[in-house]
């Protein structure tokens, strides 16, 4: 059937989907691959050296897909995400069965979930972006395009909640063409339901992840809010009244625009746009899990970067009971995402959701935590965006020194903006893994899973890289 909805560019929510997609065919995801140019680098590595501004404009051409019109406000309903979500496992046979379905937060971490329980994702929210022209720091009209877009679409679906994102820091150049807004599930949609009972094996689980993160919005109308930055360097409060770091940030870039961004109206905390959950769509899961008699094992996390935690101990935790010595740690953020790879080779992964102070802070948190001398393979995502919270590469460099550390597709010389490495991290690890290939016994349970969080949680004992004896040390 016909569906209103396509991703748009390169999201980590449906690039999560599509990519725990491709790991259950075994095969290796692409995020240009529905692009404009898809594998092409042409373009992209004339991209990298054009006038910054000028080159993120062309990058952000060449790589992303039409966006949606809005015409499509006034036809597009909860059955189109759901549908979409689905049918990204068409392609499988219609027969296969699975021990776990996960259900909640899409991130690349939670794809690296999947994988480990060898489980396919539904996810609780979509990003959708619609064309219209902009400038990047005029919130007021954001705001109202936002409004003018979400109205048809919060009409005639009473089960979708609405969050617009308006980023004047991370995405000034995609505000300048269109309106983000993440659209959140209220309640577990009937192409969920019926793509659960009809691929959970008998016995099997659902497995229910959430996320806690809040973030200050805006409230719009019943059912919209307006969020003014996300995950990055800067808290909501410094987005809304500014620094003055920020301001001289904004005047190299030649932005008018000093002392934050806000608008005349209350805001409230609220479950952050891209990975905070919504209560009532968990409490929907768990009603029909119980109707069905179906078991079901929650997951409940405080931030996407504990997502990220427990999508590195998972598989390290899977190595240990296997009694197999981790060959790499992979590095992956943003938009690239893998999770086929543990299929292929025997790698711990790490998704980190981007390539800033955060993200900095979690690596050196978790660093210790990584096995002794074995490679690290480190995946930046260009963005292009010389925030005053991107991380340069040669603090990842410093980070990552007496680790094996290498930086895979892509040259840290021209870190962050190098865009032709968007299309040459995907073939690099992909190759590397052939010459480093080996065949996983077993997936991880869910049992196994919830074993493991109950470890971490009474801190008895996190893994910690170090593997008992009579471990199977893998031969390339």
């Amino acid at each position: 059937m016909p569906v209103n909805y396509h991703p748009v560019g390169f999201d980590i929510a449906t690039g999560a989907v599509t990519s725990v997609a491709a790991a259950l065919e075994n095969k290796f995801h692409f995020p240009a691959a529905g692009a404009k140019l898809g594998r092409q680098l042409s373009l992209l590595r004339l991209s990298s050296r054009l006038p910054r501004g000028v080159g993120a404009g062309l990058s952000v051409w060449a790589t992303e897909n039409k966006p949606h019109s809005k015409s499509v406000s006034f036809n597009l309903t909860t059955a189109d995400l759901a549908q979409w979500n689905v049918s990204q496992y068409d392609r499988l046979d219609s027969e296969r069965r699975f021990d776990a379905i996960v259900v909640g937060v899409p991130s690349g971490a939670t794809a690296h979930l999947c994988a480990s329980l060898g489980a396919p994702l539904l996810a609780d929210s979509f990003p959708i972006t619609f064309a219209a022209r902009g400038k990047p720091d005029d919130i007021a009209g954001y705001q109202q395009k936002s409004v003018d877009l979400l109205t048809p679409i919060l009409n005639h679906n009473p089960d979708l909640l609405a969050v617009s994102v308006f980023d004047p820091i991370h995405s000034r150049q995609l505000i300048k063409k269109g309106v983000s807004i993440n659209l959140k599930l209220a309640a577990l949609p009937d192409q969920y339901k019926r793509f659960i009972r009809e691929r959970l094996m008998p016995g099997g689980s659902v497995l229910l992840l959430t996320c806690s993160a809040k973030w200050s919005q805006y409230e719009i109308g019943a059912r919209h809010r307006l969020q003014i930055g996300g995950y990055g360097g800067f808290t909501d409060q410094e987005y809304i009244r500014g620094t003055p770091w920020l301001d001289d940030w904004l005047h190299e870039e030649g932005g008018l625009q000093r002392s934050g961004w806000r608008l005349s109206r209350h805001w409230t905390y609220q479950p952050e746009a891209q990975w905070g959950s919504i209560s009532g769509f968990a409490r929907s899961v768990r009603d029909y899990a119980g109707d069905e008699g179906m078991p079901i094992h929650s997951l409940d996390f405080s931030s996407v970067d504990e997502i990220s935690r427990m999508g590195f101990y998972a598989w390290q935790w899977l190595y240990y009971l296997l009694r197999i010595q981790p060959g790499a740690v992979l590095i992956e953020s943003g938009p690239q995402m893998n999770p086929v790879i543990g299929f292929r080779s025997p790698v711990i992964p790490l998704w980190m959701p981007s390539t800033c102070t955060r993200s900095h802070l979690l690596l050196q948190e978790i660093i210790p935590d990584f096995p002794p001398q074995i490679p690290v393979l480190f995946q930046a995502w260009p963005t292009g965006n010389l925030t005053p919270d991107v991380i340069p590469a040669k603090i990842w460099n410093t980070t990552l020194a007496g680790r094996h550390g290498r930086w895979l597709g892509g040259d840290p010389l021209r870190f962050p903006g190098d865009f032709s490495t968007i299309a040459q991290m995907t073939p690099a690890i992909e190759e590397w893994s052939k010459r480093h290939s080996y065949r996983l016994p077993r997936l991880l349970t869910c049992d196994e899973l919830m074993e493991l969080q109950s470890l971490l949680a009474s801190g008895a004992g996190q893994a910690n890289g170090q593997i008992p004896e009579e471990t199977e040390q893998v031969e390339y």
